[in-house]
């Protein structure tokens, strides 16, 4: 297992800022930024600068951006909360092997700021309706129904109700959602100046750019899950990129590598490949200090680009793959999953040269061509082949062939473009072989699948898998002869 271990100092900005439009991450904020002041945001990997941590970098695609805290900017915290945690006024969440707690005061306040009198003109027209992207915060802050001059609106945190918070301004009651990236909540000023710590955190950095640092004038910090606190120091290193298809067979990868390997997936739906650029830093974490190098890396980008042009979505994935390149691991690419028959016939490309969208054969005549092109620019990427093994194993005929879109409040019984339950294991397990292969671990075999009678039983199956042929299927499941079948 190569490890990098030679950390020097992170290299300060190479480049000369002309003008914001230089940075990708350096963004306004689009839903609730201060009209006023101009309000950016930006986020990275925290990396070290200065002992007091008053100054420090986030990484992230722009390179390293100095980061200098304002006087009393408000320091929070961006995590997932429990149903009832606000209730009780305490936040707690497991990390690998290491609980976090914070207590809260009783008093908590909500704020949500509007983009412009426009935005807040179409709350008004609609009723005042439930509306997300607030914050809590800790410190008072006064009744505030939004204005031209002050464009946000703020008052008493009172009780949870569902997705959102029961806000009190004045006599009435408002309901706003204070879930943000990835639904977690964002409690502003909870943290101090002392909990800012390098390589384990990510910076949601809010202010200005001036020159070529960011002065913030609000940071919320979010736990990496690459703390080698986690780890067993004795395996390599696995990180697998991907978005909600890579939710569906997460347990059966995880459970075909149990005690072979350290296992991540970024804390979040990787979406599509533009995601990806503006976000693989942050998922890489800081591969570069010692015990957080990656030995394997796998990456799939294809079921949000559906409707992508050619010429972003190969451009794009250069940019990834050239992220991918700097931490030596080997390198695999996942083909996207078929788009089942119950979604809409293929369609050809449009005048705009963008793909059909999620519409059958979409993954079969665009995407999967046009990643597999670009693949074979770099030799050293190894495929996965995921589209194949579905598109050609009697297992999934039924959920292949009946599956698909439904409207609102109707279910498709067979399901859509996702493979949960059964339908996740031999695509978990095939890209658990690949994993080990390149790994050079080829005579190895997987660790048992762990599904019991229950799991198989024919009459508990779902629509898509209820004619399952049991012995085919296990045969599938164990066999590394029909894992490795769909290689490229």
């Amino acid at each position: 297992m190569t490890r990098t271990l030679g950390f020097g100092l992170f290299v300060i900005l190479a480049f000369c800022l002309v003008g914001e439009e230089k940075y990708q991450t350096i963004k306004e904020e689009k839903s609730y930024a201060d009209p006023p002041t101009g309000n950016w945001v930006t986020n990275g990997v925290i990396t070290p600068l200065d002992q007091e941590m008053q100054n420090f970098y986030i990484r992230n695609a722009d390179g390293a951006i100095e980061v200098l805290l304002q006087d009393n900017a408000p320091i929070g915290l961006q995590s997932r909360v429990q149903r009832g945690g606000l209730e009780v006024r305490r936040v707690e969440f497991n990390m690998g092997d290491k609980q976090f707690s914070y207590d809260l005061p009783q008093n908590l306040y909500v704020k949500r700021t509007f983009k412009d009198v426009e935005a807040i003109r179409k709350w008004e027209e609609r009723g005042r309706r439930p509306i997300m992207d607030g914050k809590l915060y800790i410190a008072p802050i006064p009744d505030q129904l939004p204005t031209l001059e002050k464009p946000w609106m703020s008052g008493k945190f009172i009780r949870e109700n569902g997705r959102f918070m029961d806000v009190l301004i004045g006599d009435a009651i408002y309901q706003i959602g204070t879930q943000g990236h990835d639904g977690q909540h964002r409690i502003m000023g909870l943290l101090s100046q002392k909990d800012i710590k390098p390589f384990v955190q990510q910076a949601f950095v809010h202010g200005k750019m001036e020159g070529d640092v960011f002065h913030a004038s609000e940071v919320c910090l979010r736990m990496l899950e690459d703390s080698k606190a986690q780890d067993d120091p004795n395996l390599d290193r696995y990180l697998f990129i991907g978005d909600s298809i890579s939710g569906n067979y997460d347990k059966a990868l995880r459970t075909a590598l149990m005690g072979k390997l350290n296992i991540y997936h970024p804390p979040t739906n990787c979406g599509p490949v533009r995601k990806g650029v503006e976000n693989i830093v942050q998922w890489l974490g800081a591969y570069d200090q010692p015990g957080l190098g990656w030995d394997v890396i796998s990456f799939n980008f294809g079921q949000w680009d559906s409707a992508n042009t050619k010429a972003r979505y190969q451009g794009d994935l250069e940019k990834v793959i050239a992220e991918l390149k700097k931490t030596k691991a080997k390198m695999i690419f996942v083909t996207t999953t078929p788009i089942p028959g119950g979604y809409p016939p293929p369609g050809e490309l449009g005048p705009d040269n963008k793909a059909t969208g999620r519409v059958q054969k979409t993954m079969e005549r665009f995407i999967n061509p046009w990643a597999l092109e670009v693949m074979s620019r770099h030799p050293e990427i190894e495929i996965c082949d995921q589209h194949a093994l579905i598109s050609n194993e009697k297992f999934y005929a039924t959920w292949l062939k009946k599956a698909g879109f439904h409207k609102k409040g109707e279910n498709n019984p067979y399901g859509d473009l996702h493979i949960g339950g059964l339908l996740g294991e031999p695509v978990g397990r095939q890209l658990a072989r690949k994993v080990l292969d390149v790994l050079g671990r080829e005579d190895e075999p997987l660790s048992p699948h762990g599904l019991v009678a229950n799991d198989l039983d024919p009459k508990r199956q779902r629509s898509a898998t209820k004619d399952i042929d049991l012995e085919d299927f296990s045969d599938l499941l164990e066999s590394n002869q029909r894992l490795r079948k769909y290689r490229r």
